[in-house]
């Protein structure tokens, strides 16, 4: 009899055990599976590279949950949801990217844009 007492309690905590591990798993989503509000943005990835002296080379990786009409761009040096339409047309400038006080300028090719500060200080966007 103390046998099948044994052989019951290991069945049981086997099966809590597997529940304990089913509940952590599922009351705890991963970061991947987040869903984000519309209209908003997150970065995902951040790299930069400071090897050349006086510059800085930085990528930046964003994902977005953007409205009908609207993709990932960049308002106000920060991810964010913009009208295609710029895109499209590669008019960067047109949603504001460059922080407050500082001028947009559309690079010649139109593979990105500047933004220069009163102090000569220039931050250079391309697009890839």
């Amino acid at each position: 009899m103390l046998a099948g007492w044994r052989e019951l309690s290991t069945g049981i905590s086997a099966v809590l055990c597997c529940l304990l591990f089913f509940w952590l798993l599922y009351s705890h989503p991963t970061k991947e599976g987040k869903e984000l509000e519309v209209g908003t943005c997150e970065i995902t990835a951040l790299d930069r590279d400071m090897s050349h002296p006086k510059r800085m080379i930085a990528r930046q990786t964003a994902r977005c949950s953007c409205r009908r009409g609207q993709v990932a761009g960049t308002t106000k040096a920060k991810p964010a949801c913009v009208d295609a339409q710029i895109i499209v047309n590669r008019q960067w400038c047109g949603m504001e990217p460059c922080d407050d006080g500082e001028q947009c300028t559309l690079l010649i090719n139109r593979s990105g844009w500047s933004c220069t500060r009163q102090l000569g200080r220039i931050k250079t966007v391309t697009v890839s």
